[in-house]
């Protein structure tokens, strides 16, 4: 018993030291300098570290494509066969190549190795071999290329059967905002930058603060997308109004907000005023549906809210298990999820009429007065797969208890094999978390993290992390009054935190997306018109 106690003892002073240094890393970095501050665009941050590749000898390494990390003769050989059948014309041997290679990680080109030694670049073999499926998907799909004459030609029907084929086999992509507050405004960047790179997935999952920025994003056509997600086209006028009324038009300090929530628990004994979330909602995304939004902009937008045995309605809604409820009311109820933080809520749904009714009731009691998020049978990220053949997860992480976790493994990833051990630690603290929970000893707030944060999934590559380093200073601002700025503020540095995976996530999402364009295309073409009747 004291070996196993000195053991846990040194495992969590480890863990402190790390924790330590991913809080201290912020203000250990040298501060930017002027020309790093100057830039604003994706274009010219890829530039600089193209830069600072060719100084560091990176592109030696890219060139060179033997790696122990994947199956480079694999990948070589199998782009061979691609180009061979797409040069001769030959579509069947091409449908037949495309079949067999319907992977996200072909020959391990999905290896985090591979994405360690440079932001922007990974082995040239591996990108010349996305191009080339991509090439071949493109021809399969073209109306006017004409097959050789030795070859036997494939119909249309064929195509669009191998392309549907490809598109179950390889699965689909969902872009999961998570919350944290104030800090989940990071999420607008991360949106902006996956828009701007081409790589923003049709479908889209928010909880808590992130179901917000999911519900704007969803209900925004293309047009005006890049107006919302920079910040200045959000209404917030509802925490202004607020603001007037608390302070009767004074100026709000820090000490004043603090017990002003101090009173409003003692009194009703919940610390924020939930109102004024309803009234942002609101106003920003009026009274849409979900059925309502895909028909608008095409995009799937999937809200996790906090639920109990007590009720059949289902976690996770979206346009096929809740059509008709009000987005705002769904945004709404994720946020309230602790009966010490929020009032209850309720969801609403309108009806043939427009008429606004009560859909159900989201406030359950639950033991010691907490909702239980974690007594549904299944996590909300294993409904998705299961509605939409989703297997691929990219996760916009603030939620300011798993971010450091986050943080830590990125670090240690960087000094193999010190990545593995921190993995296997985080593991077996989730697996301990997940016996502690069956025993009832786990408190909602962590509750979360089973429900919301695990991945039905045990392949390496079905989840990557995008996470802004958070410091003290976010902690003590994360409920702070928004303001215009600070969502401009926060949108720019979520998008800062993701152009270094945007390498990475084109190797995940280029194929999957390029299937989805070729798709929709042919499906549209082998439509059968009409035959009237004279």
């Amino acid at each position: 018993m004291a070996i196993l106690s000195s053991i846990l003892g040194v495992f969590w002073g480890l863990m402190r030291c790390f924790l330590l240094m991913i809080w201290i890393d912020p203000w250990t970095k040298p501060q930017p300098t002027r020309e790093g501050r100057s830039i604003i665009t994706y274009e010219q941050w890829y530039a600089t570290q193209f830069e600072k590749d060719a100084i560091r000898g990176v592109d030696d390494w890219v060139i060179d494509p033997r790696d122990s990390s994947y199956d480079w003769q694999i990948v070589k050989s199998l782009k061979k066969d691609l180009e061979r059948c797409r040069l001769l014309g030959d579509d069947r041997g091409l449908c037949s190549q495309l079949r067999a290679q319907s992977s996200r990680n072909m020959g391990r080109i999905l290896s985090p190795a591979l994405y360690r030694k440079s932001h922007i670049q990974t082995k040239k073999l591996i990108h010349d071999y996305i191009k080339e499926v991509r090439l071949c998907i493109a021809h399969i799909s073209d109306r006017n290329h004409i097959a050789n004459h030795v070859n036997t030609l494939v119909s249309a029907q064929e195509k669009r059967q191998v392309l549907h084929d490809m598109r179950t086999a390889l699965g689909r992509t969902t872009l999961v905002l998570q919350g944290g507050a104030m800090i989940s405004m990071c999420h607008l960047g991360v949106v902006k930058a996956l828009y701007l790179q081409q790589l923003l997935p049709q479908i889209i999952t928010g909880t808590g603060t992130g179901a917000l920025i999911a519900a704007l994003v969803s209900t925004t056509p293309d047009e005006s997308l890049l107006a919302v997600v920079d910040g200045s086209h959000i209404d917030l006028d509802a925490f202004h109004r607020a603001g007037h009324e608390y302070t009767n038009g004074e100026v709000s300090s820090w000490s004043g907000s603090l017990k002003r929530r101090y009173e409003r628990y003692r009194t009703s004994h919940h610390f924020f005023d939930i109102d004024i979330l309803r009234d942002c909602a609101r106003d920003n995304l009026g009274d849409i549906t979900f059925e309502e939004a895909y028909a608008k902009t095409g995009r799937i937008l999937n809200i996790t809210i906090a639920m109990s045995e007590v009720a059949g309605t289902p976690q996770l809604l979206n346009y096929i298990t809740a059509p008709h409820v009000l987005i705002w009311s769904a945004v709404v109820s994720s946020i309230a999820t602790s009966k010490e933080m929020y009032a209850p809520v309720q969801l609403l749904c309108k009806s043939d009429t427009g008429a606004i009714t009560l859909h159900f009731a989201a406030d359950f009691s639950g033991r010691g007065g907490m909702r239980q998020a974690s007594v549904h049978p299944e996590a909300p990220l294993t409904r998705i797969g299961e509605l939409f053949n989703v297997n691929h997860f990219i996760v916009s992480q603030t939620r300011p208890y798993v971010a450091p976790f986050v943080q830590l493994q990125k670090f240690a990833d960087r000094y193999q094999p010190l990545g593995t051990l921190v993995r296997l630690c985080l593991n077996e603290l989730l697996h301990w978390m997940e016996i502690l929970n069956g025993f009832g000893y786990v408190p909602p707030i962590l509750q979360r993290v089973l429900v919301d944060e695990v991945v039905p999934s045990f392949a390496s590559w079905s989840k990557i992390s995008i996470t802004p380093g958070i410091g003290l200073h976010d902690l003590l601002t994360m409920f702070d009054t928004p303001t215009p700025g600070m969502l401009q503020k926060w949108s720019a540095r979520g998008e800062r935190c993701t152009w270094p995976q945007i390498c990475e996530l084109k190797c995940r999402c280029d194929i999957e997306l390029e299937l989805e364009a070729a798709y929709a295309s042919i499906r549209r073409r082998t439509v059968v018109p009409a035959i009237s009747v004279t």
